[in-house]
């Protein structure tokens, strides 16, 4: 005779598959699961693209500006006329150098070494030229914070589709007043399936996040080290 534990896992096994039918594939569970659970996984999913549209659109813009940086660069080092800055500026307006030389240049035109001394005049260029490339930067971390906020905050929004789908399961036991697979099973997946979409939606935002910030951080760098370069060559050297 067949004891009834055994006859219990015997019936759980010919019910799963008529049970299961239906949500065997993770698309399937994803569509049988509960509104709330489809909620989460809505929400993660517009927190991910959302993040993969800024990762992509600030590191092409990122990519641009330093590409116009350089050609600046090369540019302001071949000019002879102080005059000639505003010109090669114009040509480059994503460059947060050429911003930064705009800025400098209309700062020496209107504080003159006559008016406020040579060494007044090198630190007022060094100012404006510092606040343009400061701002320059900061419209370039535009949106990047939000990579930042889907790195922190999706992996405890699927820890709630998790619990969720956890309790989904035992309060299927109650209310069955049986813990068999048939029973347990499709509220386990449901939270399986949150956790697995808030790691993703939260793994690579956090990973581009840091990339742009290393990209802001050298394109910054790149700013005050040609800051220095413009004082020196256009103001020669600071007298006190």
């Amino acid at each position: 005779m067949v004891n009834a534990p055994v006859a219990s896992f015997v019936t759980t096994l010919s019910l799963l598959p008529l049970a299961a039918a239906g949500t065997a594939s993770i698309p399937g569970l994803v569509m049988h699961a509960s509104p709330f659970s489809k909620g989460v996984l809505a929400l993660l999913l517009s927190m991910s693209v959302y993040s993969w549209g800024v990762l992509w659109d600030r590191l092409r813009l990122f990519g641009r500006v330093r590409s116009q940086d350089a050609h600046f660069l090369r540019a302001f080092r071949a000019i002879e006329h102080p005059s000639d800055v505003k010109m090669a500026a114009s040509q480059h307006p994503v460059s947060v150098m050429a911003k930064a030389a705009l800025a400098g240049q209309k700062a020496s035109e209107q504080h003159t070494a006559e008016a406020v001394g040579a060494a007044a005049r090198f630190e007022l260029v060094q100012r404006a030229m510092d606040r343009a490339s400061d701002e320059a930067v900061n419209q370039l971390e535009k949106h990047v914070g939000f990579l930042a906020t889907t790195g922190s905050v999706a992996p405890f929004i699927g820890l709630m589709g998790t619990v969720w789908g956890v309790m989904v399961s035992f309060v299927n036991i109650g209310a069955q007043g049986s813990a068999t697979l048939v029973v347990v099973a499709p509220g386990i997946a449901e939270a399986l399936i949150a956790t697995i979409a808030g790691l993703a939606a939260a793994i690579p935002s956090v990973i581009g996040y840091n990339h742009c910030l290393g990209k802001l951080r050298e394109i910054g760098h790149s700013a005050a080290q040609f800051t220095s370069e413009y004082v020196d060559r256009r103001l020669g050297a600071r007298h006190s």
